[in-house]
């Protein structure tokens, strides 16, 4: 079926509010972005204290006669939550999840050469129902799907790599053909290839007869001889189109991109990609996109996914739901892995109105749909059947196991299975379903939900007892309450049990191991382990990218008793890797060095601020350090500085004298700390081998008293599109540029032209300052605007203003699609 897009001319309105509907609006759109933060929701801070509501998104479109004898469906990829789809004004579907693909037929209700009414109402109002940020309504694209009585299955071709011998491939196609007309058709498939290098190969034919309302699966192949492999490093796309004929005319078509890879694992080679073993340098990510909510646009998962590669990752797991089409386009074409998630839950809720009310009717029907939509991209290697399950401790638990990895190895035999067990939790939580029902049914009757405690009590051991978790993984309880679920999957996932790698890959010599979520501060103090393990096939950081909700659970607090998650208005969850801005933190360069990818040390300074004081660490972040060594007002303060590296030796040098020495690798985790006063100018770390050779060198300078107010955007314009977006950059710094982490101040932004203002934010993790405002304040000096691209052409120009600083304005063009 031809698919088109429907996201235009919509029109938004909460339920619960006595204002005009917002519109019309582009598609995608947060409304859950847009809601003032209330420190009373009963989200609390598993949504960055963000309320939810009832949404009616409608859209009014004419119907041509020509669609009178088609097949007419819209699709969407993702609305949360609980979804009512109504076509002048009778209900015709929807969908329970918030992250599951859906279509909706139609033809059957449609009034033809006049307007039709398509309204989706999003039933966000049962609180809580996530452990984190969620977005409200229509979030993720909508398209629409037209084709004739004998057609293309909206799923498309499936494009599969067969077999791949001396350079040449032999590419797989199926595609199902759908006969819904009263009178049997005999129709043509043909399919042809176009290859990276612009080379064509096809058509491959099939002839067919479907009788009235059959459908049937046509099978070709395809040879291609000198293949380009897809891989992280040479991620080559092909392109392939079929066309349904009956006779000359065209019926229906329908394209995809994929690649051509081969995917194996073995407890001897480990992870093989085209027969190159390959480590999963993992990040975990939320779908949330920052300052703009759960917007999901190609513009931004495009270059989320490009920071997470040029900061070292190969990989991402999408936590805990299925990820979108838009960051699955994004890593086959920049080359980086994907574990796809299906669910955060089965039927034990860990929020009252979570998925776990509506699971067990929908859990397969989910699969299918997100199954059917990795098939073609080969950035996708493994499918995860679900996250911190505590019912895999149980008998029921595991035949589910069974069950749920058998069906996605019966959808697609290509991949493997996984499903991110913990466990501790699963010690804690191994308990029969009646027992289960009892606690819950107490914790109900104190407004509580059971399953919400299980995971908040499992969060807090693991800060409280981070030193000793390590060892009390490794507990024989532990083996026997998960090794029944894992031996229903390909690959065991481990979250947070680095400490069980080495004994269980000696117990289960045939087991797989991945490292399903992992503290970023654990990468350097076990990625040698994981390189000399061929079972262990990597590892995901929780999380690669700080994401909203989860308020404040890895962010730092001083003088304060220690608490999980942090009160209103706390925002982020604070995590150390790379910040909701898309700049890179000091655990970013550290894992660099882990993985071998960074010669020269890294410098990071503990906030020079904080001398003295009382931190309070967690299990999530260590500490508050800065790439920067200017800390003006704190001159004579002692200041605290790791360096990170792989040398035999490194001498840290302030103002050209030695004031630490001392050999930093494996052993001491990468990571060398000293203790230096804090005077002016210049601070440099310089790696040396073991010959005494300089290998590398970091350094820092302090910022001089001006104080200038940057903005740069990182592309030189936007497309006008209603989707494209602009992300600038805002900094406040010196006449060199460098960055002054603590000139913070409130920064005021004025937009006018052909886009306008999604955005606008900063990485400080507890702040009550919105997403939505014209103002926002700087943190660390540093804060981001996002643009989005209307459907006019033209220019669009930003101003910044400042207190204490010049006012700066950048303009860029907004370009007609194609041009």
């Amino acid at each position: 079926m031809r698919r088109t897009s429907f996201n235009e001319g919509w029109f938004v309105a909460e339920e619960a509010s006595s204002g005009a509907p917002v519109g019309p609006v582009t598609v995608p759109y947060d409304a859950m972005l847009f809601e003032p933060r209330n420190a009373r929701t009963p989200n609390g801070f598993h949504t960055g204290f963000f309320p939810g509501g009832v949404y009616r998104y409608s859209k009014t479109f004419v119907a041509p006669e020509e669609w009178r004898d088609q097949h007419v469906l819209v699709e969407f990829e993702g609305v949360y939550l609980r979804s009512e789809v109504f076509l002048n004004g009778r209900l015709i579907g929807g969908r329970p999840s918030g992250y599951a693909e859906f279509t909706v037929p139609l033809h059957g209700g449609l009034e033809f050469g006049t307007d039709n009414v398509l309204e989706v109402v999003a039933h966000n109002d049962r609180l809580p129902n996530s452990r984190w940020y969620s977005g409200s309504g229509i979030y993720r694209p909508v398209h629409l799907l037209v084709g004739p009585q004998a057609h293309i299955a909206p799923e498309g071709p499936r494009f599969t790599t067969e077999a791949v011998q001396d350079g040449s491939a032999t590419v797989g196609i199926a595609t199902r053909i759908v006969n819904d007309g009263a009178v049997a058709r005999s129709v043509t498939i043909s399919t042809v290839l176009v290859l990276p290098s612009g080379a064509r190969v096809g058509p491959v034919m099939e002839r067919i007869r479907l009788a009235p309302g059959e459908s049937t699966t046509v099978r070709q192949t395809a040879a291609i001889v000198g293949a380009a492999l897809w891989s992280p490093e040479t991620p080559h796309l092909h392109t392939g189109t079929v066309r349904l004929l009956g006779g000359e005319e065209l019926l229906d078509e329908a394209a995809a991109e994929f690649g051509i890879r081969t995917l194996t694992a073995d407890s001897r080679h480990g992870l093989r990609l085209n027969g190159v073993p390959v480590k999963l340098r993992g990040a975990c990510i939320h779908h949330d996109n920052g300052p703009i909510g759960a917007h999901t646009l190609d513009a931004a998962e495009h270059r989320r996914v490009r920071i997470l590669k040029e900061s070292g990752y190969n990989a991402i797991r999408s936590a805990h739901n299925p990820v979108s089409r838009a960051t699955l386009r994004a890593c086959d074409r920049l080359g980086v892995l994907v574990m796809d998630e299906l669910t955060d839950v089965w039927w034990r809720t860990k929020q009252p109105f979570d998925y776990g009310l509506d699971f067990e009717e929908w859990w397969e029907r989910d699969l299918e749909a997100m199954i059917l939509k990795d098939v073609n991209h080969p950035s996708v290697i493994m499918y995860s059947i679900g996250n911190e399950i505590a019912e895999t401790a149980t008998p029921r638990g595991v035949r589910l196991s069974q069950a749920m990895a058998g069906r996605a190895r019966d959808l697609d035999p290509t991949r493997l299975v996984t499903n991110g067990i913990n466990g501790f939790l699963n010690l804690i939580a191994s308990m029969n379903d009646e027992k289960v029902a009892r606690k819950a049914e107490a914790a109900r009757a104190r407004g509580e939900s059971f399953g919400k405690n299980l995971i908040v009590v499992l969060n807090h051991v693991m800060g409280v007892l981070e030193k000793v978790l390590p060892h009390l993984v490794r507990l024989p309880r532990v083996d026997r309450r998960t090794r029944d679920a894992f031996a229903a999957l390909d690959v065991a996932g481990y979250n947070y049990m680095a400490g069980r790698y080495r004994k269980d890959t000696q117990r289960y010599p045939d087991r797989l191991i991945v490292g399903t979520e992992t503290n970023p501060p654990d990468t350097a103090r076990v990625w040698r382990e994981i390189e000399a393990l061929p079972q262990v096939l990597g590892e995901f950081a929780w999380t690669g990218w700080d994401y909203v909700g989860e308020a404040g659970i890895a962010a730092i607090e001083y003088d304060q008793p220690r608490r999980l998650f942090k009160p209103y208005p706390a925002l982020l969850a604070g995590e150390p890797v790379i910040d909701i801005t898309g700049f890179a933190q000091p655990q970013a360069y550290l894992n660099q060095v882990a993985w071998r990818l960074r010669t020269d040390p890294y410098i990071a300074v503990h906030e020079v601020q904080h001398s003295g004081r009382k931190r309070v660490s967690n299990s999530w972040r260590s500490g508050n350090v800065v790439h920067s060594w200017s800390w003006e007002g704190f001159e004579g303060t002692a200041a605290t500085v790791e360096v990170y590296a792989d040398a035999a030796r490194v001498d840290l040098v302030l103002n050209g004298a030695v004031v630490g020495s001392a050999s930093i690798g494996a052993q001491q985790a990468f990571t060398g700390r000293f203790t230096v006063v804090y005077r002016p100018g210049e601070l440099a770390a310089i790696a040396y081998d073991e010959t005494g050779t300089e290998i590398g060198r970091d350094v820092l300078r302090s910022t001089s008293e001006i104080l200038r107010l940057r903005l740069e955007p990182e592309t030189e314009g936007l497309i006008a599109d209603g989707s494209d977006l602009l992300y600038v950059p805002i900094s406040l710094t010196d006449d060199d540029g460098r960055v002054k982490p603590l000139a913070d101040r409130l920064v005021d932004l004025h937009v006018d032209g052909a886009a306008t203002l999604l955005g606008f934010g900063s990485a400080q993790p507890i702040t009550a300052e919105a997403f939505t405002g014209t103002s926002h304040s700087t943190y660390r000096g540093r804060a981001l605007a996002v643009l989005r691209a209307g459907h006019a052409p033209g220019d669009v120009t930003i101003t910044a203003t400042a207190q204490g600083c010049d006012p700066v304005s950048v303009t860029v063009p907004v370009r007609r699609p194609g041009r």
